[in-house]
């Protein structure tokens, strides 16, 4: 069964109803579902899906040849077309009369060994694509050549595309869609360390442990996710060893240029191009911290962090210990590097599942006040984990704690470190504890003598 994508569904199906010939992009990371998302959209419709190999122009074409004229009465007099341009010129011809769903998966399979295929494109699209009712759909992983080649201001095609759908990681709601046979402290921390990549948590099985499926699915060497980072770091980055470098520096908290640098010894100049790189492979992201109205931007309160997961997780478990699983098998090794500290792991975690739930409250207008911003922030000083404003006279603050209540010392922590950050007495607060167990008896009634403390247990 497919879940999620409702919005990415629902743009496809506009752009399919338009009575025009429409040129679509959708591209996004490895293991999204971006294949998953076009063939739960084209199924019940007339369609023709090509998946690019890579292989040379020659091969790509006949093998294209063939996937269009499969169903095609032409097909007995043509086995395969001589060139691009006069195979998508059948393709403008035949949706003169009929709605045709072309879907290419890969592109960038078909244009690193045919560097004129945008060209030809444009040049084809300009001049038939008011002529037809075809919709085109182009797929890619390959995000520099997607963004660069494909979507910049050079590209022959920039301009014309009628939509571009750039897929991101499934938000943890979707996640519980997709692991509801788990018990919520598994989807949490299932989401803590996968992310949410569909094609990772559904090689998760509910029959087993977190213990278990992790040890099956990553710390295991023969497991299927075990070379998986390494795979993909690889085939996308030169110098793998600088960048493996980096990213376990900043897995290990050394999140900003000056940090890495000391870690690494790198220059930072140097640190800066690589960071960029990795930003740009959706590797990485570079967050800054948000800002009550009367605060002014300061860019060294930047930080570089992980934006998905299980890179996070690989460089902060598995590349540290590499030679120790050679030394132990597979279950010592869980309890010796992961168990003791695998919970905290998850709870930090857990900060951004709370950030997104209480934005989903916000919208829906649950929470006590209409909140413009909700993030999180820093200083020099101190962290609040969960933070938002409605102007600069009310703000909320918030934590989350992963199977565990907090306690009334983290309470009032949280409490001090909200008045010290704003440094106005007057400033009105709410404060969000989330969890995963029921509060106690005493926690309820703190709630209500404090009407500003607020206890919620996620479902």
């Amino acid at each position: 069964m497919f879940i999620g994508r409702e919005k990415e569904l629902n743009e496809l199906e506009s752009r399919y109803a338009e009575d025009t010939s429409q040129l679509v992009v959708v591209y996004g990371k490895r293991r999204l579902g971006k294949t998953a998302l076009l063939k739960e959209f084209a199924k019940d419709k007339t369609h023709i899906f090509y998946v690019s190999r890579e292989t040379i122009d020659s091969e790509q074409i006949k093998l294209f040849s063939e996937e269009i004229l499969e169903d095609n009465p032409v097909k007995e007099f043509i086995s395969s077309f001589d060139n691009w341009e006069k195979a998508f010129l059948f393709l403008i011809n035949e949706s003169k009369t009929k709605k045709i769903l072309l879907i290419i998966d890969e592109f960038p399979y078909i244009a690193q060994n045919n560097k004129e295929i945008l060209s030809i494109m444009q040049k084809i699209w300009d001049q038939n694509n008011e002529n037809g009712k075809l919709m085109f759909v182009l797929t890619g992983s390959s995000l520099s050549y997607m963004e660069s080649e494909l979507l910049g201001e050079d590209s022959p095609l920039y301009g014309r595309m009628t939509s571009t759908i750039k897929l991101d990681s499934l938000s943890f709601l979707e996640t519980q869609r997709l692991l509801k046979d788990f018990p919520l402290s598994d989807q949490i921390a299932y989401y803590s360390i996968l992310g949410g990549i569909p094609r990772y948590l559904k090689a998760l099985d509910s029959k087993y442990s977190l213990k278990d499926n992790l040890n099956k699915l990553v710390v295991n060497k023969y497991s299927s996710l075990h070379q998986e980072i390494i795979l993909l770091t690889r085939e996308d980055l030169r110098e793998p060893s600088t960048y493996f470098a980096i990213l376990s520096a900043i897995a290990l908290g050394a999140d900003t240029i000056k940090d890495i640098s000391k870690i690494t010894n790198l220059d930072k100049t140097k640190i800066n191009v690589y960071l960029k790189s990795l930003i740009q492979l959706s590797i990485l992201y570079r967050k800054v911290p948000l800002l009550l109205p009367e605060e002014k931007a300061n860019l060294h309160r930047s930080m570089y962090l992980f934006k998905e997961p299980f890179f996070k997780f690989y460089f902060y478990y598995m590349v540290p210990n590499l030679s120790t699983l050679e030394k132990l098998n597979t279950n010592d090794f869980y309890d010796k590097k992961i168990a003791p500290t695998i919970d905290l792991y998850i709870e930090k975690e857990f900060q951004s599942i709370g950030i997104e739930y209480l934005k989903v409250q916000n919208n829906d207008g649950k929470l006590g006040n209409s909140y413009e911003h909700i993030g999180n922030t820093w200083n020099d000083k101190l962290e609040l984990p969960i933070f938002g404003f409605v102007d600069d006279e009310h703000i909320l603050s918030g934590k989350c704690f992963y199977n565990r209540l907090p306690t009334l010392d983290e309470i009032n922590e949280l409490k001090h470190f909200t008045a010290v950050y704003t440094n106005n007495p007057r400033i009105s607060t709410d404060y969000y504890f989330i969890t995963n167990v029921d509060i106690t008896t005493d926690l309820d009634n703190l709630q209500k003598i404090d009407k500003n403390i607020h206890f919620i247990v996620l479902s």
